[in-house]
Parts: C-alpha cells; structure tokens; sequence
C-alpha cells in the first residue's frame, strides 16, 4: 500500500508545478520508509511508534512547537517557491559607464540589482552595464546610434545598445553631447551629479616631501607642474582626446596667461617616451606606470585623477601590476576642477518603453540614496555628494588620510572652455609621423565578410584611419610579404602632402596577397627607418608610430632578415631605448595578442597590441589613428 502511494506521488509530479512538486517528493520519501520498515520488521515498528505516542503525550507543548514550526517552514518554502514562479521578468536597463573605472561602477550597478529584490526574491531589474570611451561615444551620440545601410553604426562600431542611462564623466561632457548631437533622436530626461573626483597630480611618495617643501596649499595645477620639474620629476598625462579628465587638466595648463602651449605639449610628450608609457587613458598609463614600478620607480608624477590613483591597481591585469601605485601621493591644485559623475537618463525617439524608463529612473534615483552613494563610496572609490574622500573598511584609503573635502560641482569648467582647449590642443599637439605596415601575405585573400576580402577590409580601414591625420602630420604606407630579403614594399612615400596622400587609393589596389609573413622582419625595418629620420631622439619634435596590421604570426620566407625573433626585436627596442618610435599592432583573424609575442614587442616599444575583427576594423584603426594625429 504505502509503495503504491509513493507510485502515485512520483508519478503526479510530471504535472505540478516545481513546489508542489518538492513536497511530493518528501511524502513519497516518508511513505516508502515506512512501508519499507512495515514490511521488515513489523513488531519493532509497532513498539517504536506506541513509544513514540506514549511520549508525545507527556510532552504535548514541545510537540505542538515542533509542529507549528515545521508546518510554517513548509509552508513559507512552498509559497517562495510558488512566488518565485510566478515572478515577472525583470526589467532590463542599459547602463553606458566610463571606460575608466568600468569595473566600479558595474559593482555599483549589481548592488542596485540585490536592493532592489522584492520580498519574495523576485528580481525587479536586471542591469546591463558596458563601457565605452570618451571618443566613440562621443562619435555615437553624434550618429543617434544610427545604423548604417550595411548595418553597422556611423560610429563603425559595436558599442552596445542604446543607454538608458549614461554616467557621464562630467556635466560638461554631457553638454558637449548635446551640443553636438542636437536633433539626432535623444534627449535629455534628467541629468542629476551623483558623485566626484578630483584631478591631482600623483607623485611617488619617496619624492612627495620634496615637493611639499616647495608648494603650498592653493597653488594651482602649473605651478605644481614646475615645482614636480625643479624635483627632477618627468610629469605625464594621459591623450586629452582620450580621456576627459587629461582634457580638463589641459583646460587648466593652457588658462595660465604665460602659457606656451606648443613647449608644454612637447615637453609632455618626451616625458611619456623617456619613461616608456603609453599614450591613451588614464587607466593605461598608471597600469603601465605599476608595471615599471620596481625597487626604484620612474620619477614620474601624473595628472590624473584621484579616483584613478587610487583604483588603478584593481584595474590593471594580473600580468605585472601587482599595487606599485600604492605609492602614489595626491597633490590638489587649489582652483582645479574634478570630474563630476553625471548620471543622464535618456529619452530616445521612437523607442516606447515605460518599464525600462521607470527602471532607469530607479537606477538614478538609488544612486542620490545613502544606499546608492555608500557603493559608489566602496565600490566606484569616488566622492559621493558630502565630498568625503572614498574610504574602506579601516576608514580613508592610504594616502587620502590629510585629503581635503571636496564637493562635486564645485569648480564646475564650462563645456565651452573645453571645445576652446581641445581647439588649441589640436594646434598645440606635436605632429605625428606614422607609418602604416600592412600585411599582404596570402591568408589576407581569404574572405573577410560578404563579398569582400581580408585585404579589401584592411585597405579600406587603413585610407579610412588617413582622415584622423591633418595636415602637420606625416604619414606612409608599406605592405609586407613573400621572402622577408625582398619586404616590405612601399605603397606611399612618408609625407605630410594631402596631394600625396591622394596617392593612397591606387597604392594600395596594386597590392595583391601572395607568399608568406615575415612580420618581424616588417617591423624591424620600419622601426629601423622611422629611428633613423630623427637619430637625435633629444631633440624628436614628432609623435613617431609604426602601425602594424597582420592576420598571422611570422613566417618568414627566405633571404636576411628570416632569423629574426621577437626576442631580437626586444633587444632593438631596449638598445635603442625605443629610439622614441611607439609600435602598434592590429591583430586580426588568426593573429592574436593574446597568445602571441606580439603584445610583449608593442609594449617595449612604448605601444600597445589591440585585437580586433574584420568587422569591427574601421573602427579599430580610427580610433589608433585618432589618438595618433587628434582627429
């Protein structure tokens, strides 16, 4: 009997829903141990069972406990379970955060998440947050994320979809958005600061005591450029058309009435080539600064941000930066700005959808909470509105013990200054001398996409890049394959002509994809002949770069130049102390930084490795080439 219970208990189970079905289980469980220990031993089951009665009657008060609990306990489990069932999907919300300090602001997004679960588990709102840098966002609210007719967006990348809200930098940068983008389908639904960070310039604590001789409270941002140079210290700053805080830092540098703009970014940009650090964000360059930050430190001090000074470590990967920016010290201009964390929820044309505006506005009325503020505190490491420098569980972080207050919003830098700066910057900057190295060996025939192949995308993505070069700048381009004696070939002489750049199209058609790769061959000669133009490096005015696009590792044909390894170019770079030569290479297709030496050479001659796919490439090399000549 009690088996044929158990059956009709299991076999129910295919048509209940899942609590109902957790309970059958359990009786099916019980019925069968029963029925089991009936058929065994039936005798000691009936004196077990009239013992257990004849003890339950003179406990009656801990029977009826026991009871109440277990039946309350069964019951709050079934009608969770039943609950959670039932739940409604959770609303989606796009969050769009900065590149810089992504992984923060995700936590702070996650937290949002587990507050927001109802009283039954149910989740309200799922958060998908994703970063996406200052110049393709820029160039993404200036298109309304529009498609293209092949599909891409006019930004010519994949950013991720339309944000429903945007945490902005800075009310300034969102003004720039809106100014640039008026009439391309989104508006503004509020646009509330929700935290800070101020800009400082970070210094090596073994040199902060000489500094601090020298300066006081209030100096402003030149002033502790000068007292950081009269210490022997190199100062740096990230690409201001990268990074919004290394434009704000600019908007100081140049509002100094004695300003020489063209010395200043000159002097900036030997001090990045003498330490080896790369051009691009803030987050780049202080992992980069860790990565070098052994028993004796590059005298470097940094403008930044005090955020990034303090979370660069959590940041940087696990390959080298292992907290040497630890020993960084803030140092605060006293009439400087700070970035203003802002956080923009957007109203997009055409696209009905209160349940994600209402979660959206849930998202940026929780960040203003003390729930919401205490994570972005913990979490982001900014100021939340109070302006209490960010703490952890001991109180301030290190070197933040003696920080002043400082509130968001104050010093606010119109958006207006900002476009005037980034106008002189463009005037300021040193010119960039670039050479393009394209791969032509016979992988780059095969097919990209569609009807197009690998080496049609590359010539493409390349003339694209020329545009983000102006007329100060140099550029040239060469191909490389077949019998590393006979390669590379040039397609256009290196020159600052916008009538020799016309050149460029029909170069490059006369390229045609055959032989093998002799890659390190390629860059040994470009670095070797870009090294050459200027051998006084003392006196290099340009921004000089080989940029590298292969589809493959090296495989050299025949001839000179075949025997080279990755660990000869290594060689070359240190030899030449980089000879003030940046290497860039784009990996495509079978090409990977990842798993190659490729990333190790970029990185020793002062450059970076960035994977990429044929579709994405246009944006890829736009990009590079924009930070190269600041277009």
């Amino acid at each position: 009997m009690f088996g044929t219970v158990a059956g009709i208990c299991t076999a129910a189970m295919g048509v209940v829903d899942r609590g109902t079905q957790i309970v059958l289980l359990a009786v099916s469980v019980v019925l069968f141990l029963l029925g089991l220990a009936a058929l065994v031993r039936v005798r000691t089951y009936a004196r077990w069972l009239a013992g257990g009665w004849r003890w339950s009657r003179r406990h009656p008060v801990l029977v009826a406990a026991v009871t109440v609990v277990a039946l309350t306990a069964t019951t709050a489990g079934v009608v969770g379970l039943q609950r959670a069932r039932s739940c409604e999907d959770p609303t989606e919300v796009a969050v769009m955060v900065p590149e810089d300090g992504a992984t923060g602001f995700a936590d702070v997004a996650d937290a949002f998440e587990r507050d927001s679960v109802t009283a039954f588990s149910c989740p309200r709102y799922h958060v998908t947050t994703y970063a996406v840098g200052w110049p393709a966002l820029r160039a993404a609210f200036a298109s309304g994320w529009a498609e293209a007719p092949d599909g891409r967006t006019e930004a010519s990348l994949d950013l991720g979809p339309r944000p429903d809200v945007w945490i902005a930098e800075s009310e300034a940068q969102a003004d720039i958005v809106a100014a640039e983008g008026l009439g391309q389908g989104f508006a503004y639904a509020a646009r509330p600061v929700v935290a800070g960070t101020p800009l400082v310039l970070a210094v090596p604590e073994r040199h902060a005591d000489a500094l601090r001789a020298t300066t006081e409270q209030g100096d402003t941002v030149r002033e502790l450029v000068d007292a950081a140079g009269a210490a022997d210290l190199d100062v740096v700053r990230a690409n201001p058309d990268t990074s919004f805080a290394a434009a704000l830092h600019t908007v100081s540098l140049y509002a100094e009435a004695d300003a020489d703009a063209e010395t200043l970014e000159l002097d900036l940009g030997r001090a990045l080539e003498q330490v080896g650090l790369p051009l691009g964000t803030d987050g780049a360059l202080l992992c980069r600064l860790a990565e070098l930050s052994g028993s004796e430190p590059p005298r470097v001090a940094v403008l930044t941000t005090e955020r990034a000074m303090v979370d660069a470590g959590a940041a940087c990967p696990a390959s080298g930066a292992d907290g040497g920016h630890a020993a960084l010290v803030p140092f605060y201009p006293g009439s400087t700005s700070g970035l203003d964390y802002t956080a923009v929820r957007l109203d997009w044309a055409g696209a009905p959808a209160e349940r994600r505006s209402r979660g959206a506005e849930a998202f940026v009325e929780w960040l203003g909470s003390s729930a919401g503020q205490g994570v972005l505190d913990r979490a982001a490491r900014v100021r939340g509105l109070a302006g209490r420098p960010p703490s952890g569980p001991d109180g301030p972080l290190p070197g933040l013990q003696d920080a002043p207050a400082a509130r968001p919003r104050e010093n606010l830098v119109a958006y207006t200054r900002v476009l005037s700066a980034e106008k002189q910057y463009r005037t300021a900057r040193r010119p960039a001398r670039v050479l393009a190295l394209v791969d032509a060996s016979a992988s780059m025939a095969r097919p990209a996409d569609g009807d197009r192949s690998r080496i049609d995308v590359a010539e493409r993505g390349v003339l694209g890049a020329l545009g983000h070069l102006s007329g100060s700048d140099e550029v040239g381009i060469w191909s490389f394959s077949g019998a590393a004696g006979s390669s590379p070939r040039e397609v256009l002489e290196l020159t600052a002509s916008e009538a020799a750049r016309g050149a460029a199209p029909d170069g490059l058609a006369t390229v045609r994809p055959e032989g093998a790769t002799p890659l390190y061959d390629a860059i040994d000669a470009g670095t070797s002949y870009l090294a050459g133009l200027d051998p006084d490096g003392a006196a290099r005015r340009h921004l000089t770069a080989l940029v590298v696009l292969t589809d493959g590792e090296n495989h050299p044909g025949a001839g000179p130049g075949a025997e080279l390894t990755a660990d000869d170019l290594v060689r070359a770079a240190r030899a030449a102390d980089a000879a003030g030569v940046r290497v860039y290479v784009v990996a495509v297709g079978e090409a990977s930084c990842q798993v190659s030496d490729l990333q190790r050479i970029a990185a020793e001659w002062h450059g970076e490795c960035w994977d990429s796919s044929f579709g994405e490439l246009d944006g890829t090399l736009g990009t590079l080439f924009g930070q190269l000549g600041g277009r």
